[in-house]
């Protein structure tokens, strides 16, 4: 299970974005960096085009953003395990890492489509950077793509936002238009982060917006799922023992839950700001602990670069 919530209408914000990544706690995952997801194991550039964190056992990541200020956010659909012969992490690292960072949001949709790999069920956020002149000179703006197989092995298809997504949209492990947005967790993280919206008033700080932001990420229900199936009903997934999984490593324990919270801010002059915190970690003994938000995070700040990097209209 994962989460997120975005705007894509502030007036002072290209993207407000904020998601929770849900996973195995022993899964082996690299914190956000910058990176060009070169082969696991290999030395990385740290100036690469890519920020975000990876999944080390498959090679890909769940959200992540480049230089160019392309944006992508992957949840897989909650389904039964299977057998495919494409991996879901070459969906958004294929679009950061694009050979061509201004071509039209669409052409890289259609290939895609035509492409017609087989993947496990997944939902795929892409935003593309576009920039608008007005009068008082130049804004940085997003073309958006839904994209989805609705379920392994399915027929990738893909949509723009709806108006309603633009402003305050969410997304989840549900399958799209068969009540994917009716999930408990989705609703509620839409009504929080509108909240957010509404009461962000000029001058507000970036770093209360981000703090505001991370508290929509905390919301969780009563009573706390312990199932698999409830798992829809909270925005933030306490630890639980993954009692689904069949043979768990070693024969030991494996705890599900909120692993990683992240914020993404992008100002329409194209200074972006990424901050990701841990929330449930394994201490060097195997035992799960919150983590202290001060100690265990990741906060980098950059500039797309509006002049090489971006469309024009």
């Amino acid at each position: 299970m994962c989460v997120a919530f975005w705007s894509l209408e502030h007036p002072a914000y290209a993207l407000i974005l904020c998601s929770n990544r849900d996973e195995y706690l022993s899964r082996p995952t690299a914190n956000a960096h910058f990176h060009s997801f070169e082969p696991i194991g290999r030395a990385e550039n740290q100036d690469g085009k890519v920020l975000s964190g990876r999944d080390l056992l498959a090679g890909g990541t769940w959200a992540g953003v480049n230089r160019s200020g392309r944006v992508a956010l992957l949840t897989n659909i909650t389904e039964a395990p299977g057998r495919y012969t494409s991996s879901r992490g070459e969906l958004a690292s294929s679009f950061l890492l694009s050979k061509t960072p201004t071509a039209p949001l669409r052409d890289e949709v259609d290939k895609l489509i035509a492409e017609n790999g087989k993947f496990a069920g997944f939902n795929l956020l892409l935003l593309a950077p576009r920039l608008e002149h007005t009068e008082d000179g130049r804004e940085l703006h997003f073309d958006s793509a839904f994209v989805t197989n609705s379920g392994g092995g399915g027929r990738i298809t893909a949509r723009g936002l709806s108006q309603a997504e633009w402003r305050c949209g969410g997304l989840s492990n549900g399958i799209d238009c068969a009540g994917a947005g009716e999930w408990p967790k989705v609703k509620k993280g839409k009504q929080a982060l509108q909240e957010v919206l509404e009461t962000t008033v000029e001058g507000m700080s970036e770093s209360e917006l981000v703090e505001r932001l991370f508290e929509v990420l905390t919301w969780t229900c009563d009573p706390a799922p312990v199932e698999r199936d409830s798992l829809r009903n909270t925005i933030r997934i306490d630890p639980i023992v993954a009692n689904w999984q069949v043979s768990p490593p070693s024969g030991r324990k494996e705890y599900y839950g909120t692993r990683l919270a992240t914020v993404l801010l992008i100002r329409r002059d194209g200074s972006a700001c990424f901050v990701e915190r841990d929330v449930w970690i394994l201490d060097p003994h195997g035992d799960v602990v919150k983590a202290d938000a001060k100690t265990h995070q990741r906060v980098f700040r950059f500039q797309i670069d509006l002049d090489t990097s971006v469309n024009r209209s």
